[in-house]
């Protein structure tokens, strides 16, 4: 009989295992014990496993790729994953909340804890995992799960070799310098790029065909430098300027509200370099919008730029950059639209957390620099970048003290009022008569002109409806106080401007079905938008839309104005090289008009499925209120029973006292009468109650106040009141019940006077303590 004992050796070379029968007999007794005696010898130095079970290298997953995974899983899928893999979902729902709804941080969260769960013995972790992820139609992850045990190392996973193989020299290191001409060609290539896309503005927001030159429309914004705890006024001119410790500074960060300007303010830097001005001593100037290039290199976004017939390569673009970092500058433009964190992984934390290297673009093998890295300083941290954003996405990099250093920080105000009557006779260069109107009727309400008058892309929507606007309707614009009542009032003349092409007779049925029609179509389009929002989409690839229902709604948003698809590549850039940089990309033309239709959304759940709008609600969007401002000023102005719904959480989730007057700016956007009494019985009661409107409190919220009528017994101002303003502290003086004492101190438009000439009579207040009072002019 014959007889045979199997060595299993980890072999030294790169090959993997290999498996060695060796056979004995009874005529080979000899040779089998020298075998066995070589056996034993190798046992002993560790090359021969004796119970070998399965190969820990491919049949365990790293903590790195778990990282890849939570990052690359889209959050509709994360009950079917925690199920999937024997969580409860009370348990998903408790590990969400506990990550403050992040959902890459959740996902990484299931993942570890269910890596140290209890399976069969000698399981393949990566195989369960894998089959677990194709079960649930996620086949691509689990082919690359799968695919990435072939070499471990790659993904940073334990390697079983006692020695590597030589390493092929790097890319890096076999990339021929681009030659004078070629850079300078590259700048060309750079240049007519941002002549035809970057720097062309739009007369009409919404639709992409109303481009006009640049220099026709550009109107200064004002800025503001950060100097210690103040701000002082900063010249665009003198922005080359700035210094660091006698240095310009390598790291900049523009903060803005939504519509500021901070996009144009990156196009104006684009076109003073093309046209030889200020950036002209740059050889290079890359303007990096982040909507667009989330999950790629400087290079491949330098090389996507370029003409099909310019030769250089992503790596040599990012050779250039690397040895002449004084000679780029580089501009990303919307951090805030850019999903992921910033900063890396502290050292000493138990877990890694998902970083921007992950979201914005890492660095490759091939030496190619990722986004994150050079925002991190940790690549090019001699060459000059200029990042933008919203301010609530600063907090991020002001809340590290080393990161925070290395920025010098400008904030975009938008319009002055100086600034406001330019734009607006450069929109009527025809007609002065128009252009004085609707800079009287900034000046006069100034809930608008202090909320909405310093953004340019609210000019520039009231620019177009006062245009289009017939007497009576300009009118009634004039009554529009709220953020939710401009977009309403936009979104509504948009479609009606679209249905009238179609159906010509105003007024009639016809007409009004076609308008519902429209409304129905947008339904799936409020859809993506909310869904955007919430993994921080907000430039969408033609292939999200992909059923006839979506290609319809796609198609009609596009015609009506709401969404917008536009080639941003250079014509004649090959498919192949589109398609492995950036898609055709359809967008919303600017984040509020996504946040609008995505308030639209959210409050259709309210009727559709409530469990799910409370979730949102009390989960998703209070607890990151500050980045969901806008969505729950929209969600709340749709009805009376959403607006009520939504207050009341607010008042039962928030800090009353902290988030008082953000709550008044959302009851504000409400305008239901039924929320304003809510308010007013929740709002503080207590005899010695005081309101006080400085100079930190926006027109908006005073508005707000005045809205609800809160239980106040004494009222101080502090800040000088514009004709709204003053119209309203008037109202309150003459209305509120509570209200006994009043201290003034401030100028005051006349029809303060005329308010409390009027109405005076009625007022409860018993004393008045008149400090300082100046006519408002």
């Amino acid at each position: 009989m014959k007889q045979g004992i199997v060595a299993h050796v980890i072999s030294p070379f790169p090959r993997g295992l290999h498996f060695c029968q060796v056979r004995r007999t009874s005529h080979t007794m000899d040779g089998f014990c020298l075998l066995y005696m070589l056996l034993i010898l190798l046992m002993r130095s560790g090359d021969v496993e004796t119970n070998p079970g399965p190969n820990t290298a491919v049949s365990t997953v790293s903590d790195m790729e778990f990282l890849r995974l939570a990052k690359d899983i889209l959050p509709s899928y994360y009950d079917a994953v925690g199920i999937s893999l024997g969580f409860s979902y009370p348990e998903l729902q408790g590990i969400l909340i506990q990550k403050l709804n992040n959902y890459p941080n959740a996902f990484l969260e299931v993942f570890m804890r269910w890596n140290v769960m209890q399976q069969p013995p000698h399981s393949n972790k990566r195989q369960l995992l894998a089959d677990k992820l194709r079960e649930i139609d996620l086949g691509d992850l689990s082919d690359r799960l799968l695919n990435e045990s072939l070499n471990p190392n790659i993904t940073g996973g334990p390697s079983r070799l006692t020695e590597s193989p030589t390493k092929p020299p790097s890319a890096e290191s076999q990339t021929k310098p681009l030659s004078p001409e070629l850079v300078e060609r590259c700048a060309k290539d750079f240049k007519f790029k941002y002549r035809s896309t970057v720097c062309k503005i739009r007369a009409d927001p919404l639709n992409p065909a109303s481009t006009v030159q640049f220099k026709d429309m550009y109107t200064n914004l004002f800025l503001q430098e950060e100097h210690g705890t103040n701000k002082r006024m900063l010249d665009y001119n003198d922005i080359l300027d700035l210094k660091v410790n006698g240095e310009f500074p390598k790291r900049i960060m523009v903060q803005g509200e939504a519509g500021s300007g901070k996009t144009t303010f990156c196009a104006k830097i684009a076109w003073d370099w093309i046209e030889g001005r200020y950036f002209s001593h740059f050889v290079w100037v890359l303007i990096v919008p982040l909507r667009e290039f989330k999950k790629h290199t400087i290079g491949e976004i330098a090389k996507s730029y370029l003409a099909k017939n310019n030769p250089a390569t992503v790596s040599q673009m990012t050779e250039y950059i690397q040895s002449n970092p004084d000679k780029v500058f580089i501009a990303f433009d919307g951090l805030d639209e850019a999903s992921g964190l910033i900063m890396k992984t502290k050292s000493g934390e138990s877990q890694p957390s998902v970083t921007s290297s992950e979201a914005c673009g890492s660095s490759s093998e091939t030496g190619d620099i990722g986004l994150a890295d050079i925002l991190c300083s940790d690549e090019l941290a001699s060459c000059p970048v200029l990042v933008t954003t919203r301010p609530w996405r600063a907090v991020e990099i002001r809340s590290d003290g080393d990161l925070m250093k290395l920025y010098t920080f400008i904030h975009v105000e938008g319009f002055n009022r100086e600034n406001l009557s330019v734009y607006i006779h450069k929109y009527f260069p025809q007609n002065d008569d128009k252009a004085n109107q609707l800079i009287q009727f900034f000046s006069d309400n100034d809930v608008i002109s202090e909320n909405m008058a310093h953004y340019p892309i609210y000019v520039a929507m009231l620019c177009l409806m006062w245009k289009e606007r017939d007497e009576q309707k300009l009118k009634e614009m004039k009554s529009l106080k709220t953020f939710s009542q401009i977009f309403k009032e936009m979104i509504a003349f948009l479609k009606e401007h679209y249905a009238q092409k179609e159906v010509k007779k105003v007024g009639s049925r016809s007409l009004r079905d076609y308008l519902k029609k429209i409304d129905e179509l947008l339904g799936p389009i409020a859809k993506k938008a909310f869904n955007g929002l919430l993994e921080n989409t907000l430039s969408f690839g033609e292939d999200d839309f992909q059923t006839c229902e979506e290609i319809e709604s796609k198609n009609t948003a596009c015609l009506v104005g709401i969404l917008s698809q536009e080639d941003r590549i250079n014509a004649d850039m090959d498919t192949h090289e589109r398609n492995s940089h950036v898609q055709l990309s359809v967008f919303f033309p600017h984040k509020l008009f996504q946040e609008y239709m995505a308030g639209f959304h959210l409050a259709s759940l309210y009727e559709s499925d409530r469990n799910e709008f409370n979730r949102l609600i009390e989960q998703v969007v209070l607890p990151g209120k500050e980045e969901f401002r806008y969505l729950l000023y929209f969600t709340v102005s749709q009805n009376t029973h959403i607006a009520t719904y939504v207050l009341n959480s607010m008042l039962n989730c928030l800090n009353i006292t902290r988030d008082l007057h953000f709550i008044v700016d959302v009851a504000f956007e409400s305008q239901d009468p039924g929320v304003a009494a809510l308010m007013k019985d929740r709002v503080s009661s207590s005899e010695e109650s005081m309101l006080t409107i400085d100079i930190f409190m926006t027109a908006h919220t005073v508005a707000g106040y005045a809205f609800i009528g809160p239980h106040v017994v004494k009222l101080n101002i502090e800040r000088d009141c514009g004709p709204t303003t003053s119209l309203d502290v008037a109202e309150m003086i003459c209305s509120l019940p509570s209200l006994k004492i009043v201290y003034l101190e401030k100028a005051f438009h006349h029809c303060f006077f005329a308010t409390l000439a009027l109405k005076g009579k009625e007022s409860k207040v018993s004393s008045s303590s008149t400090i300082v009072m100046y006519m408002y002019v």
